[in-house]
């Protein structure tokens, strides 16, 4: 018997960057909960590029115009990722777009792109660092579990099993 919902579009959240971790979790997707009607909304998360140094931190800072050379050069990064993964999608008959969001916190961003598309369900991968390092370093994944208020899928790396 079919829920209520199975036959509505669903908009899926898709967290990008590029990593091995991605694309495991976008096969799953694609072999295990893709739907014909799907829309997937692919979200890349750059950071930003600063101009001057962290408070306290004895460092120099890099020459104006290199800063917009870098921060140039991880927009067009970001751009490939997305274009790459939507010409993937096509492949496969899925409607999709993706979007590129520059923040330096990219869990509360992805969560953000969320609420902002509309999404139904995120997918993402994670890079299975263990539950000792995430407590010291948090984690994208982590974040987005406990932050969306929808269902979120995290793909572990292979061979991982519960810690």
């Amino acid at each position: 018997m079919a829920s209520a919902g199975e036959n509505k579009p669903r908009t899926v959240i898709f967290p990008i960057d590029g990593s091995e971790h991605c694309e495991r979790a976008f096969q799953w997707y694609v072999d295990n909960a893709k739907r014909p009607d799907d829309n997937v909304k692919f979200i890349s998360v750059i950071e930003p590029v600063y101009t001057s140094p962290a408070f306290g931190m004895a460092m120099e800072t890099p020459p104006l115009p290199d800063v917009h050379r870098v921060m140039e050069e991880t927009i067009q990064e970001g751009k490939k990722i997305c274009q790459d993964k939507m010409k993937k999608a096509k492949s496969l008959n899925l409607e999709s777009q993706a979007f590129l969001h520059v923040d330096s916190r990219p869990g509360p961003a992805i969560v953000k792109a969320v609420q902002e598309h509309g999404g139904n369900l995120v997918v993402m991968g994670n890079r299975g660092i263990g539950v000792v390092r995430r407590t010291f370093l948090g984690s994208v994944s982590d974040y987005v579990l406990h932050h969306a208020r929808v269902p979120v899928v995290i793909v572990p790396p292979h061979g991982e099993t519960a810690k």
